[in-house]
């Protein structure tokens, strides 16, 4: 199998959701204050297929490699308008390495919330990401071409529950005079990205979450659409800093992952969003 888990992109979209989901929300930094998204996750593929490690590509980030990967994102988001942010983010991979930079997964996004009561709100949210070397396209890393994608995003807001709703379009192009990842197979460059994710409001201090979804697969021998589900806990160690912890897993269908039987993917993921 070319390709076990989903892709985003985010996607473009590696400009983080509402970390540690996959699934983004409507909101956006007030005015004037700034937030700063740094978390850790690591990757690894199960099954039948482990024995020669598959492509482990989750939503956010853009990964093709042929072994699993651990690796540092960081997002660094400003409230421009009461309404609208600006977002730079990039990740830093520790594994895999090699001879070229270990940052990838670079770029610029804006989140607009166009519509909101004190209910629901909905927000669009376009995306550039920068190109990468061809090294890092070989190695898996991102890609060597510009990419971009936009995200609709809706939000329904309750006294202990919101949910959160993504449609998003991406258009991953890549440098296709170099290999891509692991394998030579040519990828599908238009992906799209839908997911749910309800949020529970356990305590002041603790939030719970489940996001479900459904993404292109990449490679164009393979199966058109897989899925994906993650848990997540978002605790509130302050007013301005919440610690996240996530686990996914990814696979053709729910099935597989329901029943953690055949080839699939999870990622572990761990970190911090501090608001100031």
């Amino acid at each position: 199998m070319r390709s076990i888990a989903l892709l985003l992109l985010l996607i473009p979209l590696a400009c983080k959701a509402f970390e540690p989901l996959n699934t983004d929300d409507a909101g956006t930094v007030p005015k004037g204050l700034n937030q700063i998204e740094q978390y850790f996750f690591t990757t690894a593929s199960h099954g039948s297929g482990s024995a020669n490690p598959a492509d482990v590509i989750t939503p956010g980030e853009e990964y093709f490699g042929g072994q699993d990967a651990r690796a540092f994102p960081f997002t660094y988001t400003r409230g421009v308008a009461d309404n609208i942010e600006l977002s730079l983010g990039g990740t830093y991979f520790a594994a895999p390495r090699g001879r070229f930079s270990p940052v990838s997964n670079k770029v610029i996004a804006m989140k607009w919330r166009f519509a909101e009561n004190d209910r629901w709100g909905l927000a669009v949210k376009p995306s550039i990401t920068l190109p990468g070397s061809p090294q890092q396209q070989v190695a898996g890393l991102g890609l060597a071409l510009p990419n971009y994608g936009v995200n609709l995003i809706a939000s329904r807001y309750w006294d202990v529950v919101e949910i959160h709703f993504n449609g998003m379009y991406s258009k991953s192009l890549y440098n296709t005079n170099y290999r891509l990842g692991a394998g030579t197979v040519e990828n599908r460059t238009n992906i799209w990205f839908f997911s749910t994710a309800p949020v529970w409001k356990v305590t002041d201090k603790v939030r719970l979450a489940l996001d479900l979804g459904l993404t292109t697969n990449p490679p164009s021998t393979e199966q058109y659409l897989r899925n994906y589900a993650l848990v997540a806990a978002i605790i509130s160690a302050s007013d301005s800093l919440d610690i996240g912890i996530s686990y996914m897993k990814s696979a053709a269908n729910m099935g597989v992952i329901m029943s953690n039987s055949g080839i699939n993917a999870s990622r572990s993921e761990i970190g911090f969003t501090w608001r100031f």
